[in-house]
C-alpha cells in the first residue's frame, strides 16, 4: 500500500470525502465542458488573446489572469480541457485554503464543513466552466485570508511577507480585490489589541511586500496605463441610457442583495436540515470572534457595493464571485456543538446533491442550448480563413484584428496561432497595431459595425471586406447559423 493509499484510509470520513468532492470538480466539471462545448467560452479566449504577449498592464483588467491562461495554452498546445482545468485548480485550491483558514478557529471535522460550504453556492460549480478573472480569486481570496489570521494570531514574519504577496496577486487579478483588503482593515480596527497592531512592524512588511509585488504593473500603470484603466472603469460602472433615477440607485443594490440572500439561504438549509436546530450566536468568545471574523470579510465588501450602488455607480451581481469564502465559516459558527455522525452523513448526502444538480444543469445546457459562443465549430472556421489568408497573400496568418471573442478565437484555434489583437482595448491596439499597420494581416468580426473602425484603425477604410456565414448547434439543439465579416489588410495604413 502507497503512502497515498495510508493517507487515505486513516483520515476521517469528512476528510475523504472533501478529497472525493475536489476529484470530481478536477474531472467531471473539467471533462463536461471540453465534451459538450465546441469553443471556449469569450471571458476564457480573451484572456488567451491578451494574455499572449505578457504585457504588464491590459486596459480592461490586471494582467495575472491573462497571463495564467496565455501561459497555460502556449504550453499545452492550445487545447481546451488546461484551460477548463484552470478554473477547477482554483475552487479546489480556494476549498483547501478554507479548510486550512477554518483549522485557525475550528477543529478538524468543523473545519470540513466550512471547507464543503462553497459546493451550495453556484459560483464554485455552475459558472466555473468559464475560466475569467473571477475563477483565480476564489483560490487568492481565501489565502490572504489564510495568511491574515496567522499574521494576527502569531504575528510572523513569514506569515505577513506571504499575506503581502498573496494580496499582490489578488490586485494583479483584480482591483476589486481592494474590497478584501478594506475588510481586513476593519477587522483590526474594531479589537483594541488587533489595533495595536499597526504599531508593529509586521502589517507594514505585509504592505512592503505588496507594493514589490506590484511595482512593475503600476510602472505601467503610471506611463500611460492607468488613463486606459480609468477610461474602461468609468465606462462599466457608468449606467448608460435613459434609466430612472428608481433603477440607477436602487434596482441594482435590490437585485445584488437578493443575490446574497439566495446564495446565502441555500447553505443554511443545508445546515439547517442537517443539524435540525436553530442556529444561535456562540457563548464561547472564541467563536464569537470567529464569527465577527467571517461577517466582517462579508459584510464590509457588500456594504461598499451598496453604497457605490447607492450613488448611482452601475453595479453587477458577478461581482459576488470570491466573496462567499468565509460562508461555511460563518455558518459553522453560528450551528455549534458537536457533530455526530448522522448530521455529518445528512450534510454529505447534501452535499453531493448540489454538485449532482449543478452538473445535471451544466450538461443538460450542454446538450440542448445552441449558441453560438459555445458551440461554434472554432477550428474548422479559423483553419478554412487563415487558408484563404494564405492563398489570398502567399503568406501565413500572423496577425489578426477583431473583437474580444474573434480575436480570441483565432490565437487559440487557428493554425500557427497567429497574435489576435482586440480593437477596442487600447493596449492591445498599442502593442499589435504597429505590426497590422505595417505587415498587414487579417480583421474579422461578427459585428459588421466592427468593420469600418477595424479598418480605419489598421487598414484603409476603403478596404473591401465579405461575408463569411457559418453553421453551429448543440448535440440536440437546434441549427443556427452566424454572419462573420472578413477583410485583408495589406499594410498600406504604415505607408
Amino acid at each position: 500500500m502507497n503512502r497515498f493509499q495510508t493517507i487515505y484510509r486513516d483520515a476521517p470520513p469528512l476528510m475523504r470525502f472533501l478529497g472525493i468532492v475536489l476529484l470530481l470538480h478536477l474531472t467531471l466539471l473539467t471533462l463536461a465542458p471540453d465534451l459538450l462545448y465546441s469553443i471556449l467560452p469569450l471571458d476564457s479566449l480573451e484572456a488567451v488573446a491578451w494574455g499572449s504577449g505578457f504585457s504588464l498592464g491590459n486596459a480592461k483588467h490586471p494582467p495575472l489572469t491573462g497571463w495564467i491562461a496565455g501561459l497555460t495554452a502556449s504550453a499545452t498546445g492550445h487545447m481546451d480541457w488546461p484551460i477548463y482545468l484552470l478554473s477547477q485548480l482554483c475552487v479546489a485550491g480556494g476549498m483547501i485554503c478554507i479548510y486550512l483558514l477554518a483549522r485557525e478557529f475550528f477543529d478538524r471535522e468543523e473545519s470540513v464543513l466550512a471547507a464543503l460550504t462553497p459546493e451550495f453556492v453556484l459560483y464554485y460549480n455552475v459558472t466555473t466552466p468559464e475560466f475569467n478573472v473571477n475563477m483565480p480569486m476564489l483560490l487568492l481570496w481565501p489565502a490572504a485570508a489564510l495568511f491574515f489570521v496567522r499574521g494576527y494570531k502569531r504575528d510572523l514574519i513569514r506569515d505577513w511577507i506571504l499575506l503581502g504577496v498573496v494580496a499582490g496577486l489578488c490586485f494583479l487579478c483584480k482591483y476589486y480585490s481592494v474590497l478584501l483588503f478594506a475588510s481586513f482593515g476593519v477587522f483590526l480596527l474594531i479589537s483594541r489589541e488587533r489595533r495595536r497592531l499597526f504599531l508593529s512592524s509586521g502589517p507594514w512588511i505585509a504592505v512592503g511586500a505588496f507594493c514589490v509585488v506590484i511595482l512593475p504593473h503600476m510602472m505601467w500603470a503610471l506611463t500611460g496605463g492607468l488613463a486606459m484603466m480609468e477610461a474602461y472603469v468609468e465606462k462599466r460602472m457608468t449606467t448608460t441610457g435613459n434609466v430612472s433615477w428608481f433603477r440607477r440607485h436602487i434596482l441594482d443594490v435590490l437585485t445584488i442583495l437578493g443575490n446574497v440572500v439566495l446564495v446565502v439561504l441555500v447553505p443554511y438549509i443545508a445546515f439547517h436540515l442537517s443539524k435540525r436546530q436553530r442556529p444561535r450566536i456562540p457563548s464561547d468568545p472564541a467563536r464569537r470572534e470567529t464569527l465577527l471574523f467571517a461577517l466582517t470579510m462579508i459584510g464590509v465588501p457588500l456594504l461598499i457595493l451598496t453604497v457605490v450602488g447607492l450613488s448611482g455607480k452601475s453595479i453587477r451581481a458577478m461581482w459576488l464571485d470570491p466573496l462567499f469564502f468565509p460562508l461555511g465559516i460563518l455558518l459553522v459558527s453560528l450551528f455549534p456543538s458537536e457533530w455526530t455522525a448522522n448530521q455529518q452523513k445528512w450534510f454529505r448526502c447534501a452535499t453531493l446533491c448540489a454538485f449532482a444538480l449543478a452538473m445535471t444543469y451544466v450538461v443538460a445546457a450542454g446538450l440542448s442550448h445552441t449558441t453560438h459562443r459555445k458551440n461554434l465549430p472554432a477550428k474548422e472556421f479559423t483553419a478554412e480563413v487563415s487558408a484563404m489568408y494564405r492563398e489570398k497573400t502567399g503568406k501565413p496568418l500572423e496577425v489578426m484584428a477583431g473583437n474580444a471573442w474573434t480575436a480570441g478565437m483565432f490565437r487559440h484555434y487557428a493554425p500557427g496561432h497567429p497574435q489576435g489583437c482586440i480593437w477596442k482595448n487600447q493596449s492591445e491596439q498599442d502593442r499589435l497595431g504597429p505590426m497590422l499597420k505595417e505587415c498587414g494581416g487579417l480583421a474579422v468580426s461578427d459585428k459588421e459595425e466592427d468593420m469600418a473602425a477595424i479598418l480605419e484603425l489598421f487598414g484603409a477604410p476603403d478596404t473591401p471586406y465579405t461575408m463569411m456565414q457559418v453553421e453551429y448547434h448543440s448535440i440536440f439543439g437546434r441549427k443556427r447559423t452566424r454572419n462573420f465579416y472578413l477583410a485583408f489588410l495589406d499594410g498600406t495604413a504604415a505607408k
